[in-house]
């Protein structure tokens, strides 16, 4: 079941795919630097990037990691082919074949079927609505596994928009230390919670360089970028090589780009009306739900990003939902990817409210929501 595929499925009204909204002015402020840097810069004929990715990218992404409380230079910095190559890169150095990944539960199922691919196992971790990834139950997990390193997304957590408290997050390194393991931190909503004070990344706390924070410009500006970045930490080398088997190189001008918009007052004020916009549509999104479904689903009540994890009424399956509104031309993500074990999360869909509430989009939460309600009433 492909997601991604369906949720551009023509004519399609897609709540699938945790995509960014569109309609932000600084959208076309990335297209006029694109303009401008071809030119005006002397990007081609130059030969490769430097092999960490652009320097200037570097210095900008090192100055804005200080709203995390992270302290980084540039040279710590790896520039990758977005967040989930990031990862990868990080799972490829830390990793071998065979090797047991914790993550938390729900996951993010492009993340599970990364881990698929470079044939590591995976031990799933339970992960409250609201405070993320248990830490009583990853500390049972380590003393009964050997777990080569932990995957996790404390800020936002997708799919249930979950925020890790700050001694949870502070608990998490004590744990790596103690077992003297890795963590990979999946920062790439960090930027987008609805309060104006960013979170602190787990990072932060990090006391022995066991944590490596990974992000893209992905959710923040622009999927099509491709454009992510590593903070590895003392994996720096191992990192590094992997970056260099896998990709020697990568394009400069996006890199170029999205420098330059960082370097502009303007990102702040994108940040600002990006989390303010969010958070409304969050809100009329909760709306549409109470008045459109039965009232015993359940919601999960995000902080920041733009998914929630909608629990359906007790035996209603997710996955025929998905079918029946696929049907109807809208797209959800089923609980079941959001697992390995396809047993999990029957009754659960998440659901992305980045868009603008166009007419559109809510006539197709009150068609889902009949949905649910006929199931409901022939399950009864």
């Amino acid at each position: 079941m492909d997601v991604m595929q369906t949720s551009s499925m023509a004519g399609a009204i897609s709540f699938g795919a945790a995509s960014p909204a569109a309609d932000f002015p600084i959208i076309q402020q990335l297209k006029k630097s694109f303009g401008q840097l071809v030119r005006s810069t002397p990007f081609l004929g130059q030969g490769y990037c430097t092999h960490k990715g652009d320097e200037q990218l570097r210095r900008m992404l090192a100055q804005r990691s200080a709203d995390g409380h992270v302290s980084v230079t540039a040279d710590d910095i790896i520039i990758a082919s977005g967040c989930q190559g990031a990862i990868g890169l990080c799972l490829k150095a830390l990793c071998k074949p065979g090797d047991i990944v914790a993550v938390e539960s729900p996951c993010y199922y492009g993340l599970l079927q990364l881990v698929e691919s470079l044939s590591l196992k995976v031990i799933e971790i339970p992960s409250d609505p609201k405070t993320g990834m248990s830490i009583d139950a990853l500390q049972l997990a380590l003393e009964q596994w050997p777990i080569k390193t932990v995957l996790g997304v404390p800020n936002f957590n997708n799919p249930l928009g979950a925020q890790m408290p700050e001694t949870a997050k502070k608990a998490l390194v004590e744990l790596i230390n103690q077992y003297q393991i890795s963590f990979i931190e999946d920062d790439i909503y960090g930027e987008l919670g609805y309060t104006h004070q960013r979170p602190r990344a787990v990072k932060s706390y990090d006391t022995q360089d066991r944590v490596l924070l990974c992000s893209s410009a992905s959710k923040m500006l622009e999927p099509q970028l491709g454009l992510g970045w590593i903070m590895p930490g003392r994996y720096m080398q191992e990192v590094e090589y992997q970056r260099f088997l896998s990709a020697s190189n990568q394009f400069c001008l996006p890199q170029m780009a999205v420098a330059e918009v960082l370097n502009r007052s303007s990102f702040d004020r994108h940040l600002r009306l990006a989390r303010d916009t969010y958070r409304g549509r969050r809100d009329h999104f909760f709306k549409l739900i109470s008045e459109h479904f039965p009232s015993d689903v359940r919601l999960s009540s995000p902080q920041g990003g733009y998914v929630a994890w909608l629990q359906l009424p007790a035996g209603l399956n997710a996955t025929e939902l998905y079918f029946e509104a696929k049907a109807q031309g809208i797209i959800v993500a089923p609980g079941e990817i959001f697992s390995s074990n396809a047993n999990k999360f029957k009754s659960s869909i998440r659901l992305c409210y980045s868009k603008a509430w166009t007419p559109a989009r809510k006539e197709a939460i009150a068609l889902l929501g009949s949905l649910v309600q006929d199931k409901l009433n022939h399950k009864d």
